[in-house]
């Protein structure tokens, strides 16, 4: 054979090994499973719940997925659940027959929801538990109609994680609240809107949190710090600051029994019995009983139960917010107690204040404000005798908590 017939078939040889391997390549397994809306979907996505493996992107396409049971993921790592975009890609669990939540991950290590919506729960709508490094990413989840008791509780729900990261989510229609975070350590909640929920955003029992440029109205509370007797851990560490909280003058629609049925209506920001909670710069107004309540635990339950519990709230710091009222104090439907609080304050000529406490604190440096020409009531409960507008009593100016720093999944 000849040197050119050898140099030509070397080369051809090769050619059609190129294209061996570039077919191979199409045929090649991806870390991409693709949930396509139809009849199947609910079963194809929870078999790729189950069957997913670290490093797998869940992927559903645009469309309305029905669920008429929970859709559940335990023990995985590294795992993406994407959608098509916040308007596109729609989980719907409306036909819900089985399950309390509408989407529950347990027991795994860096998840993260994006680009999707869920709808319609019967109970809460993307629960977290019990995870590492979990992310909300342009999530929405929504109750149809008019926010309603009936709704499930909870929209963004993750509890007993660390690492949490929430960013552009939306939440409307939750009978508690529509972002909530319970129970964990290291969070930031950021860039995203709650409206129409019972409350908007809640962090309750977490340490190292950070609550900033997120939008608040139509609640009846806007944002709630809270720490509650007989959980897991105590709250400690929360930033509010750069929130847009306004107009949440919604009527408290939580079942009865539930801690945040004794929200008053017309509530900016709440904070209850926890410790370390900076609230700055924020833009709070025409929340029409006041833009920020400092409250104890013991005006809704004068006997905890929890001997390790300390309901007095302490290293609460308020300063540099934008305050507008323009409303009247009676203006909201309350419940009774609140009512009561309401009269007292009309009783002792005082109008609509930007910030209440209710006066049980330890010391009066428990509670530190720098609102410049903001208004303050404290209404000494339970004996209402000594009602105070004086707030020289709480200047102080403790040093600012630390940013809350991590990478987000």
């Amino acid at each position: 054979m000849n040197r050119s017939l050898t140099k030509y078939i070397s080369i051809l040889t090769l050619i059609i090994s190129v294209f061996a391997l570039n077919g191979c390549s199409e045929d090649a397994p991806s870390n991409e499973i693709l949930i396509k809306a139809g009849t199947e979907a609910a079963k194809d996505a929870q078999t790729a719940f189950i069957e997913a493996e670290e490093g797998n992107i869940i992927i559903f396409e645009a469309g309305v997925f029905s669920f008429t049971n929970t859709l559940s993921m335990d023990g995985k790592n590294e795992i993406i659940i994407r959608g098509a975009g916040r308007d596109e890609t729609i989980l719907d669990f409306s036909g819900q027959t089985a399950g309390g939540d509408g989407v529950l991950v347990t027991n795994s290590n860096q998840v993260r929801f994006e680009d999707l919506t869920v709808r319609d729960a019967a109970g809460d709508a993307l629960k977290a538990r019990d995870c590492n490094t979990v992310s909300f990413v342009n999530i929405a989840t929504i109750w149809s109609g008019n926010p309603s008791k009936d709704n499930g509780a909870y929209g963004l729900y993750p509890v007993l994680c660390t690492e949490v990261y929430i960013d552009n989510c939306y939440a409307y229609g939750a009978s508690d609240a529509g972002i909530y975070v319970g129970q964990s350590d290291i969070v930031i909640v950021k860039n995203s809107v709650a409206e129409g929920n019972v409350a908007g955003i809640e962090i309750e029992n977490t340490t190292n949190a950070d609550v900033f440029d997120n939008e608040a109205f139509d609640n009846t509370g806007g944002i709630l710090v809270f720490d509650l007797p007989g959980l897991t851990k105590y709250g400690n560490s929360t930033r509010v600051f750069d929130n847009n909280v306004y107009d949440n003058n919604r009527v408290n629609f939580a079942p009865a029994g539930n801690i945040v049925a004794e929200v008053p209506t017309g509530t900016g920001i709440m904070v209850l019995s926890t410790k370390n909670v900076e609230i700055f710069s924020n833009t709070i107004s025409e929340n029409d009983f006041a833009g920020v309540i400092v409250a104890n635990y013991l005006i809704v339950d004068d006997t905890p139960g929890d001997p390790n519990y300390d309901p007095y709230p302490s290293g609460i710091y308020i300063h540099d917010n934008s305050h507008t009222m323009t409303g009247t104090v009676n203006k909201p439907v309350q419940t009774i107690n609140i009512q009561a609080m309401i009269n007292v304050i009309e009783n002792n000529g005082f109008d609509q204040p930007n910030i209440v406490t209710d006066g049980l604190l330890m010391n009066a440096s428990d509670l530190c404000i720098q609102e410049g020409s903001a208004t303050f009531v404290n209404v000494d409960v339970p004996s209402f005798s000594n009602v105070s507008n004086d707030v020289t009593v709480h200047n102080c100016s403790p040093a600012g908590l630390p940013e809350v720093v991590f990478v987000p999944f």
